[in-house]
C-alpha cells in the first residue's frame, strides 16, 4: 500500500528524428570520440584560456543557471518531504467564567490548558507524491543541462570574440600597407599631372581610391574596439587586462606571416547524428522537460482520487476550577480516507492542461531536435567552404608575393613604372587580407559546431583540416 498504484504507463521517451547521417563529407568518415568541457585549449590560444578562466570563474549567466539548480534541488527537496509523516506540537490555554447557582458569588472561573503531539502520514496511494518527486528529479536533469550550455555558450563566444579581434587587428595591419601604397600612387600622379603626362581623372581616382581605404581602416577599428568591449563585459576583467591578453603585436609579425598568424582549425571528428543530439544540452533539457511533464499527468490524475491519511494525537490536559484541579491524558490513532465527489469539472480540466503540457513539451522536443541538427549541417558547411576558401587564398598570396618580387625586379631595372609595383602591392594586400578573413572564418566555423553539436566534436591537436 505505501508504494501506491500507478494511474498511468511508464514514460516512453519519443524517438529522436535524427538523419542516419551527416550530409557533408567532413563527417561521414569521421569517428565517434567523447565530448571535451574543455574544448577551447585544442585552439592553442593563451589568450583565450586566460579569459575563458576569468569568465567561468566570475559570470553572472553561469551563476544565474547554477541558481537555476539549485532552485530545482530545493524544490525537489521540498517535495520529498511529502512521503514522510509531519508532526506537530499543539498547545492551548484558556480561562472561562460560567455561572453556578451553587456557588457564592453564582460564577465559577475555571483555567483549562492542554499541550501534544499530532503525527499526519499521508499514504501515497495512487502515486500522487511518488510522480511529483520524479518530475522535480527530471527537472534538475534538465535544469544541470541548461547550465551546461549556458558555459559552452560562453565559452564558445569568447574563443569567437578573440579569434575575431585577432584577425580584425591583422587585417589592419593589411590595410596599413595598403594606404601607404596609395598614398604613393596619389603623390606619384600628382607629380605626372604636374608635367601633364596624366589627365586630372587620375588623381581623382586615387583620391577616391585612399579615402575609400581610410574609411574601411576606421570601419575594421571600429570592429576591433567592439570586439574588446564584447570581451570586456563577458569576462569581467579590465580592458587593459584584455588588451594585453589578446593583443597582436603586428609589428613583430611580417607580411609574410600575417595569413599564418591565425592557426589551423582542429581536425572535426563528429560521431552519428543520432549520439550527437541525444547528448546535445538542448536537446537534453527539453526531453527530460517532457518526461517531467508526463510525471506531472500522473499526479493530476491522481488529485482526483481518494487519499488516504494517518492520524495520530496525543495530548496532556489539565483543568482547574472552583479549588479543585483535573489533569488526564488523550490520545487518538486512525485513518481517514477522503475523496472528492464534485469539483464543477477542475479536475477533469487540470487532467487536461497537463496532457496539453507534455504534448508542448515534445513538440519542444522535436524543435531542439532539428535546430540542433541545422545548426550542426550549417557549421559543417561553413568549414568546408572556409576550408577550400583558405587553400585558394593561401594560393591567391604566393601568386601575388610572385607578383609583386617580379614587378619590383623589372621596376629596378627600368622596364616598368612605379605605379606597376604599387599596383602589385595592393593586390598582395588584397590576397593577404582574404586569407586571413578565411582563417578566421575556418576557425569560427568550427567553434560553431563545437557549439552546435554540445561540444561533442573533437580534434586531433595540432592538426589542420585538409
Amino acid at each position: 500500500m505505501l508504494t501506491g498504484c500507478a494511474t498511468q504507463g511508464p514514460y516512453q521517451a519519443t524517438p529522436l528524428e535524427a538523419p542516419e547521417s551527416w550530409t557533408m563529407p567532413a563527417a561521414e568518415a569521421a569517428l565517434a570520440t567523447p565530448s571535451d568541457e574543455s574544448w577551447w585549449r585544442q585552439l592553442n590560444d593563451p589568450a583565450i584560456d586566460v579569459l575563458v578562466d576569468a569568465a567561468l570563474a566570475d559570470s553572472p549567466s553561469i551563476a544565474q543557471a547554477i541558481a537555476k539548480v539549485d532552485e530545482a534541488r530545493a524544490l525537489l527537496g521540498a517535495t520529498s518531504a511529502q512521503r514522510m509523516p509531519s508532526v506537530a506540537v499543539n498547545g492551548y490555554a484558556t480561562r472561562a467564567r460560567s455561572l453556578e447557582t451553587d456557588s457564592p458569588t453564582g460564577t465559577i472561573l475555571s483555567t483549562q490548558n492542554g499541550i501534544g503531539p499530532e503525527l499526519s502520514w499521508e499514504i501515497d496511494l495512487f502515486g500522487r507524491v511518488r510522480n511529483s518527486v520524479e518530475a522535480g528529479a527530471l527537472r534538475i536533469q534538465a535544469r544541470d543541462a541548461d547550465a551546461k550550455a549556458a558555459r559552452l555558450a560562453l565559452t564558445s563566444q569568447i574563443g569567437d570574440l578573440v579569434l575575431a579581434l585577432r584577425a580584425c587587428e591583422l587585417s589592419i595591419a593589411v590595410l596599413h600597407e595598403e594606404i601607404d601604397s596609395r598614398e604613393n600612387t596619389l603623390a606619384l600622379t600628382r607629380r605626372r599631372l604636374e608635367t601633364g603626362f596624366v589627365a586630372p581623372i587620375e588623381e581623382a581616382r586615387a583620391q577616391s581610391g585612399l579615402a575609400t581605404a581610410r574609411t574601411t581602416l576606421a570601419t575594421r577599428q571600429e570592429a576591433c574596439a567592439r570586439h574588446i568591449n564584447a570581451l570586456v563585459a563577458i569576462t569581467g576583467q579590465p580592458r587593459g587586462t584584455v588588451q594585453a591578453v589578446v593583443a597582436v603585436d603586428t609589428q613583430a609579425v611580417s607580411v609574410a606571416q600575417r595569413v599564418t598568424a591565425i592557426p589551423s582549425a582542429p581536425v572535426v571528428q563528429l560521431a552519428l547524428p543520432a549520439t550527437v543530439l541525444a547528448a546535445h544540452p538542448a536537446v537534453v533539457a527539453a526531453e527530460r522537460e517532457a518526461a517531467a511533464a508526463w510525471s506531472e499527468i500522473a499526479v493530476a490524475r491522481a488529485e482526483r482520487l481518494p487519499r488516504l491519511n494517518l492520524a495520530a494525537a496525543l495530548s496532556g490536559q489539565w483543568l482547574r476550577a472552583a479549588g479543585q484541579s483535573l489533569s488526564e491524558t488523550v490520545w487518538s490513532l486512525g485513518p481517514t480516507l477522503g475523496a472528492p465527489v464534485f469539483d464543477g469539472g477542475r479536475g477533469a480540466a487540470n487532467v487536461s492542461a497537463a496532457q496539453a503540457r507534455h504534448r508542448a513539451a515534445e513538440a519542444n522536443l522535436r524543435l531542439a531536435v532539428r535546430a540542433a541538427a541545422q545548426d550542426v549541417e550549417n557549421a559543417m558547411a561553413a568549414i568546408e567552404s572556409a576550408t577550400a576558401r583558405r587553400r585558394s587564398t593561401l594560393d591567391a598570396v604566393t601568386a601575388a608575393q610572385r607578383v609583386l618580387d617580379a614587378t619590383q625586379a623589372r621596376w629596378n631595372v627600368g622596364a616598368v613604372s612605379l605605379f606597376e609595383v604599387e599596383d602589385a602591392r595592393r593586390q598582395l594586400a588584397d590576397a593577404q587580407d582574404s586569407a586571413i578573413a578565411a582563417a578566421h572564418d575556418s576557425n569560427r566555423a568550427w567553434i560553431a559546431l563545437v557549439r552546435a553539436s554540445g561540444h561533442a566534436s573533437a580534434a586531433t591537436p595540432g592538426g589542420a583540416l585538409s
